[in-house]
């Protein structure tokens, strides 16, 4: 009886010696499951819902800054495309009404702004109209062409170019015809043949167009590869102005009917 007994309680207790789990007394066993039996929970499936944005008032909505309000939009767009309600949808583009509504009204306060100070208005120095443009383009120009005609014994033009380059004959060329625009003298160098003068200008490539002033250790590069006759007269014009101290580095870009107006960087308008 005793060993009956021992061999009843190992078979509870299976063969390895370890206890089998307990049921599980959350669940509710079927008659076919046996007093053993045991089912891993069910996970929840159930996906938790995302979080409503909260929309402001508009007047509330009216102090907001633009990024916060951007930031809303974002997620009101989310929650909208989540939750795929008309609800949700209308208020993402009540949102977007009012930003809109918003920055036609900085558009329209603006215009009024520019117009009360015309010094903070680019069209007084920089006209909208093609008639106005084309006045501007014969303006700059001529003050271009004339000074470039003043300056044609201070300075000359040295072009560095190797036999090997595929593009030079073409710069060599536009460098002919500012030549006979404007009275400058233009020269040619080898890099290969006169290392040591491409060495001075600090030259490695070709072509490149350098401006010298004559008699003068003083320089400027206005040419760094092949380019137009209008690129290196405007830059042999800045040029000028340059080395002779008329503007600084900032100013590059200014013609002299720039100087102290509108897109002069170095004026402010409280000056």
């Amino acid at each position: 009886m005793k060993n009956l007994v021992h061999l009843l309680f190992l078979v509870v207790l299976g063969t390895s010696g370890q206890a089998v789990s307990a049921p599980n007394i959350d669940q509710s066993p079927s008659a076919d499951d046996g007093y053993w039996f045991y089912k891993e929970p069910a996970e929840d499936s159930k996906a938790s819902d995302p979080e409503r944005p909260i929309i402001p008032e508009k007047a509330q909505l009216a102090m907001m800054a633009p990024s916060d309000v951007q930031d809303l939009l974002d997620r009101q767009l989310d929650y909208a495309l989540t939750v795929q309600t008309t609800d949700a949808v209308a208020d993402y583009y009540r949102l977007i009404d009012f930003s809109r509504r918003r920055s036609r009204a900085f558009a329209a306060l603006t215009n009024v702004v520019l117009l009360e100070n015309p010094e903070l208005n680019a069209r007084s120095a920089y006209p909208v109209t093609n008639a106005g443009r084309d006045e501007l383009v014969r303006r700059r120009e001529g003050e271009r062409s004339v000074r470039l005609q003043q300056e044609r014994n201070a300075f000359a033009l040295i072009m560095f170019s190797r036999k090997t380059c595929t593009h030079c004959l073409s710069q060599w060329n536009v460098l002919q015809y500012f030549a006979d625009r404007t009275g400058w003298i233009v020269n040619k160098v080898d890099v290969d043949e006169e290392p040591q003068k491409a060495a001075r200008f600090g030259v490695q490539a070709s072509p490149v167009t350098v401006m010298i002033r004559r008699n003068s250790n003083q320089w400027f590069t206005v040419a760094v590869g092949s380019e137009s006759f209008p690129v290196i007269a405007d830059n042999a014009y800045r040029g000028i102005r340059l080395l002779n101290g008329e503007i600084d580095g900032r100013q590059f870009f200014n013609g002299e009917g720039d100087d102290g107006g509108f897109f002069d960087p170095r004026v402010s308008v409280n000056e």
